[in-house]
């Protein structure tokens, strides 16, 4: 096998000295330097007028190469190839140099011959079928894809972005992209620097590098995709990311209909929209205004093509590397040299470019000072996929590219997370609680303010705002409500006296009786299911359905007691509509919706076309409750802040509220609002197995309660 595979890889270079129209000698060549002239001990003995004593080098630029190179040796009348003289040449089978010119009559010729060998010559043919067959095969797929009906991809679906009002993104993700409104937006060195690292071939081959993409799969190396192949990645997150032959077809499939259903100049400003360059950040501009602190309309030459670097590895090759600071700059004048090449930079261009310091920011490379709020998130994106707006973000019809403006406070938001995390950490911790939510809402709009769905994201998404809980005595709202309701007065008489398996009042020790108000501000469970007796238990039920509670219930003792689960974001809605004095509270998180692909970017949203942007349409307001029974439950929720069980909430001066404690501590809940404020919220403390805390109580989370409405008041009311 040995000897067979040499006979196929035998090559026989040579160099002929022709004169006279015949062949007068040959020389073999091995691997070795040969002089050629007049002089005896030259290789190569020529003899005639107008030749040097060492006329010419013949010998391998490096040892690596095929072939070799012949050099003028200072000859006197030099070396000319095709009629001109030369002072080096690279070799190739068939080349004829003469020694000296040819104007001057007949000079002696040196030709070099060395034939493909039969294995050079095989693997040449293979190359030219595989080139004609890839070329068969792309063009055959473009015609079957316009003949059967065009490309399936009509849209590109997008990330959905979200806003504070303020116009802060608080998306959960980091890198839901910004782009620029135009691929002219885009400065025209950075798409220069883009395709000539990429794709030099972008503008005119088919989207597809079939031998990259061959290659890549077989060795399972990695790379190997073209622009547009990256593209299908970026907009098709179920192409993968994994090395394999079944992605590499995924991506070939939706990088074809790419190729036909939009433009060139589309497919490019996709990838600067979208592109991945580390710290969290896509998309150009992104880059820019982390790395320079400016847009990307405003890079120069060698910052566009440091973005352009960080391509391939963004956080291998980013400055913020600490085991390769030095990257970054290597790869950007690894691009600028490519620009170079394609004619884009002249020679002082580029050693002016590549002389650049990068001067970037230097708080990219310290912890990101990007916010997310990734709890409320998630809730708007619910809330995008709800009745509400039907919109399909998710699966494998899913759409996006929305700008959606939000109703959160950032600094509520913030207020909320940092205060939460330390009463978790402190008092919590102490009490034996290790997990905690809380919903602020405007009272009059149903805005929702703030929204903490547990402690830690990075450790747990599971939002409990919208957990199934026991309320405890927080569900006494509807029980009282529906007293009042039915003709009961605040100061009639009530048996402490145990019933059934409920025991009497703490206080009293079951004697004697309470007025409707003490019970309500002590919480006494006897008189809780008394006065749900009285009302009747199916109008307690009836009183909790209006008012917004959807989870399952029974008219028994169990459930006025708050013993059966319900979601803290409907207890905060309930209680809310007796702070509106009786009237629904539309409770939401999206004021606005914009369609980026008719807004192009949210750098221009106020430019947006009408048929982009949607304007929730909002509840129809309805009076649930009577102003004046609204007023009466308000006055019994002051009075178990002011004598009862929520004193800790008292730091709020104006404060109503109800706790609210399942058995041993498992559950403790405190909702109340502030009128002055017109603000309500709701917080839940517990343990996500349901560990019971024995020193837990809602009292406890009134005092939390208490320190996050005191200091929400100084923020709103700056």
């Amino acid at each position: 096998m040995r000897r067979a595979w040499q006979a196929l890889a035998a090559r026989s270079p040579r160099l002929e000295l022709w004169a006279a129209g015949r062949c007068q000698q040959a020389l073999p060549l091995a691997e070795r330097r040969y002089r050629i002239g007049r002089d005896p001990g030259c290789d190569l003995v020529l003899s005639g007028p107008g030749l040097s004593r060492v006329h010419a080098i013949l010998a391998k630029a490096r040892p690596s190469d095929r072939d070799f190179a012949l050099e003028d040796f200072r000859s006197a009348n030099g070396l000319f190839h095709r009629d001109r003289r030369i002072r080096w040449i690279q070799l190739r089978d068939g080349d004829a140099v003469q020694l000296g010119s040819p104007l001057k009559g007949e000079a002696a010729e040196l030709r070099y011959l060395h034939p493909r060998s039969a294995l050079e010559r095989a693997v040449h043919r293979l190359g030219v079928a595989a080139l004609a067959g890839s070329a068969l095969l792309v063009s055959g797929m473009l015609v079957a894809a316009s003949v059967g009906g065009g490309s399936k991809i009509r849209t590109i679906s997008g990330p959905v972005k979200i806003f504070a009002a303020s116009g802060q993104q608080i998306d959960a993700r980091q890198g839901s992209a910004t782009a620029l409104p135009s691929l002219q937006d885009y400065p025209l060195h950075l798409r220069q620097a883009l395709i000539a690292s990429e794709e030099a071939r972008f503008g005119w081959n088919s989207g597809i590098d079939l031998f990259g993409t061959v290659r890549s799969a077989l060795l399972r190396s990695g790379g190997g995709s073209g622009l547009t192949q990256q593209v299908a990645r970026l907009v098709y997150p179920e192409v993968g990311r994994d090395v394999s032959i079944s992605r590499k077809l995924r991506e070939l499939w939706v990088a074809l209909q790419l190729e036909v259903g939009f433009s060139k100049n589309q497919i490019l400003k996709l990838y600067l929209d979208r592109a991945h360059l580390g710290q969290g950040t896509d998309g150009f501009e992104q880059g820019a205004q982390l790395y320079f602190r400016k847009s990307a309309r405003a890079l120069d030459r060698a910052e566009a093509a440091f973005l352009v670097g960080l391509l391939p590895s963004p956080n291998g090759y980013s400055p913020c590397n600490p085991d390769d600071p030095g990257a970054g700059l290597e790869r950007r004048n690894l691009v600028l040299g490519l620009m170079h090449e394609q004619g884009w930079l002249s020679d002082q261009a580029l050693i002016d470019a590549q002389r650049r310091p990068l001067n970037i920011d230097a708080t990219a490379c310290r912890e990101s000072l990007f916010s997310s709020y990734p709890y409320f998130s998630d809730y708007v994106v619910g809330e995008l996929e709800g009745t509400r707006f039907g919109l399909n973000l998710s699966g494998a019809a899913a759409t996006g590219n929305y700008a959606v403006i939000s109703t959160i406070n950032p600094q509520l938001q913030q207020l909320a997370q940092q205060q939460l995390q330390r009463f978790l950490e402190g008092p919590g911790a102490a009490a034996g609680l290790s997990q905690g939510a809380l919903i602020t809402l405007n009272v009059a709009s149903g805005e929702i303010l703030a929204y903490v769905g547990g402690g830690d994201y990075s450790r747990s998404s599971f939002d409990r705002v919208q957990a199934l809980r026991q309320p405890g005595s927080t569900f006494k709202l509807f029980p009282f409500l529906a007293a009042l309701a039915a003709g009961a007065a605040p100061s009639d008489p009530f048996a402490c006296a145990p019933l059934s398996y409920v025991e009497g009042c703490s206080r009293s020790g079951g004697a004697g009786a309470v007025s409707l108000a003490d019970g309500f501000a002590r919480s006494e469970n006897v008189v809780a299911v008394r006065v749900a007796q009285r009302a009747g238990l199916d109008q307690v039920l009836r009183q909790a359905r209006r008012l917004g509670i959807s989870t399952p219930l029974e008219p028994d003792t169990n459930t006025v007691l708050g013993g059966r689960e319900t979601y803290l974001y409907e207890l905060a809605r309930a209680y809310a509509v007796v702070a509106n004095g009786g009237r629904s509270v539309p409770m939401h998180g999206v004021s606005r919706i914009y369609d980026l692909g008719i807004c192009q970017s949210v750098l221009a949203l106020e430019r947006c076309p009408e048929r982009g942007v949607t304007v929730p349409l909002g509840e129809r307001p309805r009076q649930l409750l009577s102003p004046e029974l609204a007023a009466a439950m308000d006055d019994l929720l002051v009075q178990v802040v002011q004598r009862g069980t929520g004193r800790a909430a008292a730091l709020v001066p104006d404060a109503r509220g109800k706790t609210g404690t399942t058995n041993d501590g498992v559950d403790a809940l405190f909702v109340g609002y502030s009128p002055s404020l017109g603000v309500l919220t709701a917080i839940w403390m517990g343990n996500d197995d349901n560990t019971p805390a024995a020193a837990a109580s809602g009292g406890l989370v009134a005092e939390l309660w208490g320190r996050y409405m005191q200091a929400a008041a100084r923020l709103l009311q700056a």
